[in-house]
Formats: structure tokens, sequence, C-alpha cells
């Protein structure tokens, strides 16, 4: 089998594989991060904040497939840490009306660092994923090896004359 034959069945047998474990490798590595900077807020004050001023960001709508999008907002808010007055400014946020208040949390040593603390689902969805892929990749693998070892045993019976 010459080398273009040879890289082209690799490439056939294997692309989907090592590609599915680099993502998985990669969606593991994004999820610990977002795992790691969620739990660092896990200890973040919250505060209830007012909203100052709401503006449309983007309409919802419906698509082809059927998916649905909620309008989502950027929201102007204001809120007092040990008695002083900041600022923010939230992007895509669900609808909200100016005058209610929403919970943020914030760093202590940083009050204009704010956020909204998320639950952890997020992150542990990420790496189930990459974890989905690397086996997704490893299976592939082994049953592309399992039909290789197939092929040259029937290519070998052929060629001694068995199975004629």
């Amino acid at each position: 089998m010459n080398k273009i034959n040879r890289l082209a069945k690799f490439s056939r047998d294997y692309s989907f594989s090592y590609g599915a474990i680099v993502f998985g490798i990669i969606g593991i590595v994004m999820g610990v991060i977002a795992f790691k900077w969620n739990n660092a807020r896990l200890d973040y004050p919250m505060i209830r904040a007012e909203v100052t001023g709401v503006t449309l960001e983007h309409e919802a709508y419906d698509d082809i497939d059927d998916i649905h999008q909620d309008a989502t907002y950027t929201v102007n808010i204001r809120y007092f840490v040990d008695g002083q007055e900041y600022e923010a400014v939230l992007n895509d946020q669900p609808e909200i009306k100016v005058g209610e208040t929403t919970e943020i949390d914030y760093n202590p040593s940083d009050p204009t660092d704010i956020g909204h603390h998320e639950a952890a689902w997020f992150p542990a969805v990420i790496v189930a994923v990459g974890v989905a892929l690397i086996a997704a990749g490893i299976i592939n693998i082994v049953r592309s090896r399992k039909k290789n070892i197939k092929l040259k045993q029937q290519e070998e019976e052929w060629k001694n004359g068995k199975n004629l």
C-alpha cells in the first residue's frame, strides 16, 4: 500500500477519533477552569442591586428549527457596598423592569468586580461532554482497530487461497 493510500486510510479510520479526543480534552480543561472560577465566587457576598435602566439587546425569536430564543437586555444597576454607591452594567439579562432589584455577588477586595453566581451544572455539563467525546473517540479507535485486524486476516486468507 502506498503512502497516500495509508494516509487516506488512517484519516478515514481515525480522524474522528483523534478529533473527538482532542475536543474532549479541551472541553474537560474548559469545564475545570469554569468550575474553579465559579467556585471562587461562592465566597463572595451577595447583595441586592436596584435596576436603574434597561435596554433591549436582542429580541425574542423562533427560528426555522423551532429553537426559541428569549429576549435579552442590557441592565444598568446601582448597588451599595459599605455605604459607597457603585453603578454597573449587566449584559445578556432576562427581562427586568426599572426599579426592581436583582441579586449580584461582588469581590470584597474590589467591589466593582460583580457577577451572578451561577450554578455548578454548566461546568459539569462541559466536563461531561468532554468525557463523552473522549469515550466516543476511544470506542471508535478500538472498533477501527478490530475492523482492520479482521480485514488483514481476511486478506491473508485470500492470499493463501482460502475462502475462494
